[in-house]
């Protein structure tokens, strides 16, 4: 095989594992923040944190609904860009609880959620 195949296969396999059931993720998103170096406060603004955080406060770290659909692009379906248009982070991304596939409501779509 030549070498632009192999890297073509390679990035393929990795975008698969990363956007598929298969990738592990135990941690909530709680404590994947603090593993990254945050604190409450970094999302939370009332002490002691009292509600679910706004999607506001998760686009000021991880970009708007456009940068969301262009990160997760290789995701087949990709979660961000759906015929329910920009959905508040938190209908699948919980933050002390495991995450939730909003999708599989209503279809058999197997996501990764973080």
């Amino acid at each position: 095989m030549n070498r632009k195949l192999l890297t073509s296969l390679f990035v393929g396999i990795l975008a698969f594992f990363s956007c598929s059931v298969f990738a592990q993720n135990s941690a909530t998103l709680a404590e994947r923040h603090v593993q990254n170096g945050q604190n409450c406060a970094a999302c939370h603004s009332e002490n002691p944190p009292a509600q679910a955080v706004p999607t506001e406060k998760c686009q000021s770290c991880h970009g708007g609904f456009e940068a969301m659909k262009e990160k997760t692009k290789d995701c087949k379906p990709n979660p961000h860009y759906t015929h329910m248009g920009d959905q508040p982070c938190e209908e699948c991304h919980k933050g002390h609880q495991p995450s939730v596939n909003m999708c599989a409501q209503c279809h058999k779509i197997e996501l990764n959620v973080k």
